[in-house]
């Protein structure tokens, strides 16, 4: 039996409750262009975002959500459920992703 392919936005519709609550957060300094999917929605761009900068959401299972930084002074981010460390990347213009499974 085939394994299960990547989830896409049709199929990423959230159902039932959440599992936690995430924080997705971009590390740095000055500004940059962050662009971040949660649940495996539309990517949405803040253009000229001010450094440290953090957003909160619902996380639902099997649907991933991702955030990527691009500027000068982005150097890092990370993904954080219910306070546990889940994804964490030290570099200039790194991208972070997060699927929750259980």
């Amino acid at each position: 039996m085939a394994a299960p392919g990547p989830t896409t936005e049709a199929d990423a519709t959230p159902a039932g409750a959440p599992v936690g609550t995430a924080t997705m957060e971009v590390q740095g300094s000055g500004t940059a262009v962050i662009r971040y999917r949660i649940n495996g929605g539309p990517e949405e761009v803040e253009s000229n975002a001010a450094l440290p900068w953090k957003k909160e959401y619902p996380v639902y299972p099997k649907i991933e959500s991702t955030v990527s930084a691009e500027g000068p002074g982005a150097d890092g981010c990370t993904i954080t459920l219910s306070g546990l460390m889940v994804s964490f990347k030290a570099e200039a213009n790194p991208t972070c992703g997060y699927s929750h499974y259980e």
